[in-house]
């Protein structure tokens, strides 16, 4: 028993054990429901194991020589330095999320660089809103701006629909109220993505006004055509998963899977600035509209 506790980090523990040990035997002698209440929450889970290790530890302590001024101010002092190895651990784990979103802001940047991008992370989501809409923890004093396209390495995934100083409103890509010119980098036919309660709740989009003759096809990959200057060009959608009729029999919409899950999304790129960003052109017509179909 005695090698078992040779090691320089027993003696640490044994140390800890012992000192809290003491406490609790002197509060429980001396009536000190303070310093009891204290270490209340640590003393219980410890009473087995100071069974076991009583007999050995007298060769590192006496208890006699410790009064109780010298003993709470020792718990004192490990309760602080517990609490400043758990900031530096909260402090490490931040880092490494900044790291990693930096990572990711590169890459895409790589791809794309003509786009001025902020590393952002969800903080926050309405557990009532059905479209999956969340804020995220940059404002206006990062340069966030409403209408700005939100993005993952996935893909699109949302637009800021309200801005405040060190936060943002994000509106997801799976909103009704959200509608994206799109086109098919496979078949360079283009439409509108949007979304509606019944896709949403599946986690789908729909791409619209595509001609009763369309060529989509499944696993065909969808992104955003730039045009309307509200997303820039050729940002990744999603997937063709199926292409049906609309409910007016005369054109064809498809389906769309998005490459990212819309729902569940952490960590985010804001597109600050990009070429051709609020260019005026011709609204985007609202499906169904006669006009705007094509009629064989």
């Amino acid at each position: 028993m005695k090698d078992f506790f040779k090691g320089s980090s027993l003696k640490v523990l044994i140390i800890a054990v012992v000192v809290l040990l003491g406490l609790a035997i002197y509060t429980a002698t001396a009536g000190g429901s303070i310093v009891a209440g204290l270490l209340g929450f640590v003393s219980a889970p410890m009473q087995g194991i100071a069974t076991d290790v009583t007999g050995s530890v007298t060769e590192f302590f006496d208890l006699e020589s410790y009064s109780k001024e010298e003993l709470l101010d020792l718990v004192d002092r490990l309760q602080r330095e517990r609490s400043a190895l758990a900031q530096q651990l909260v402090d490490y784990e931040e880092k490494k999320r900044e790291n990693e979103q930096l990572k990711v802001q590169l890459r895409i940047a790589q791809l794309q660089p003509e786009n001025e991008m902020r590393s952002a992370s969800v903080i926050g989501r309405d557990p009532n809103d059905v479209f999956s809409g969340f804020s995220i923890d940059k404002g206006s004093l990062a340069g966030v701006s409403a209408g700005d396209p939100v993005i993952t390495e996935q893909g699109l995934v949302g637009v800021v629909s309200q801005v405040y100083a060190t936060s943002s409103m994000v509106t997801c890509l799976l909103s009704e109220d959200l509608q994206v010119a799109a086109m098919s980098i496979d078949r360079e036919e283009s439409g509108v993505v949007s979304s509606n309660i019944m896709t949403a709740s599946s986690g789908l989009l729909r791409m619209g006004y595509l001609s009763s003759e369309t060529g989509l096809k499944e696993g065909d990959i969808i992104t955003t055509s730039g045009a309307g200057g509200s997303f820039p060009p050729n940002l990744i959608i999603g997937q063709v998963q199926s292409v049906e009729k609309s409910e007016n029999d005369i054109s064809k919409y498809a389906v769309i899977k998005p490459y990212e899950d819309l729902a569940h999304v952490q960590d985010v790129q804001v597109i600050v600035s990009f070429p051709g960003k609020g260019e005026e052109t011709p609204a985007l017509p609202e499906e169904g509209d006669p006009a705007e179909e094509d009629v064989e």
